[in-house]
């Protein structure tokens, strides 16, 4: 009758050995890539950390975390929770509870709102992880808001990094600016190993309005975007209409890109480029690129 308890107390005294010692590798392991990361330029910081999680989990906990990329800008948010199984310690839960506040050298500090992000990235045998991610109430001061962010990334099998981001109900209002609100957008590119952005596809959606692009995208010599996106729309008209509050055209500019579009018909073809620190809708300039960073 002792034979099932005494079952029970060994394994319980196996995991509890096991647990310890694999905790102290998670510790381990977190510390030599945290020393890595930080000869590369990118540092964390907090302004309390802990470890707990027995029986089941290694429970990384970071209060106040500034993660700081070297000469080019920090992020400040509230409360950072890395959580792994004790007995799958390759797939780990990042959860974020905001605000967060994003900076460069360029630009002045940004303020996001946020409920708790959550981010599970899972590491493969050459540890190369995989990034699936979920922002809920996103709100950006002096930018917009987005209802759900979500984002994911693999490794391409030709190099580089596959990325697919889709949003819902964002709404872009720039101070002083008319507010632009659009139902959906989803996008998969590549970002590869030169650091180039290629978009196999961007898709937006408004009502019965939908515009679908290609192309690639980077940074030039100044960090400015450089790059060209085709795009097409089943209502080229009502694009214009929905995009004309925030282009600032001129009227001699919106009557000759209205001629355009209207000689070129509702399918066609347009592009947007960025080039030399400017941007261009069509023959159109829009307005001009700050450096990203």
């Amino acid at each position: 009758m002792f034979l099932p308890l005494g079952v029970v107390v060994v394994l319980a005294a196996a995991w509890t050995i096991y647990w310890f010692i694999a905790s102290e590798v998670a510790k381990s392991r977190f510390q030599e890539t945290r020393e890595r990361l930080a000869a590369e330029g990118l540092t964390l910081s907090c302004a309390t950390e802990t470890w707990a999680g027995f029986p089941f989990h290694f429970e990384y906990s970071c209060g106040a975390p500034v993660a700081v990329l070297s000469g080019k800008g920090e992020a400040r948010s509230k409360q950072l929770l890395l959580v792994a199984l004790a007995y799958a310690p390759r797939q780990i839960v990042a959860l974020l509870d905001g605000p967060t506040t994003v900076s460069t050298n360029t630009l002045k500090p940004v303020t996001v709102k946020h409920e708790r992000a959550i981010a599970a990235i899972t590491f493969d045998d050459r540890d190369e992880p995989k990034l699936s991610s979920e922002f809920p109430a996103l709100v950006i001061d002096g930018l917009g808001s987005v209802a759900m962010l979500m984002a994911h990334s693999r490794p391409s099998p030709d190099g580089g990094t596959d990325i697919a981001v889709s949003a819902t109900t964002l709404n872009y209002q720039p101070p002083g600016e008319p507010p632009l609100t659009v139902d959906k957008v989803n996008m998969l590119a590549t970002l590869r190993e030169d650091h180039n952005l290629k978009v196999g596809n961007i898709s937006v959606q408004k009502g019965e309005i939908q515009c679908s692009g290609a192309g690639s995208v980077g940074l030039d010599d100044q960090n400015r975007i450089t790059g060209q996106i085709d795009i097409e729309t089943n209502d080229m008209g009502g694009l214009l209409d929905l995009l004309s509050p925030l282009l600032n055209l001129t009227a001699a500019q919106a009557s000759g890109l209205g001629t355009m579009l209207g000689l070129l018909g509702d399918g066609a073809k347009l592009s947007i480029i960025a080039k030399d620190g400017t941007l261009y809708l069509g023959p159109v300039r829009i307005t001009d690129l700050l450096p990203v960073y």
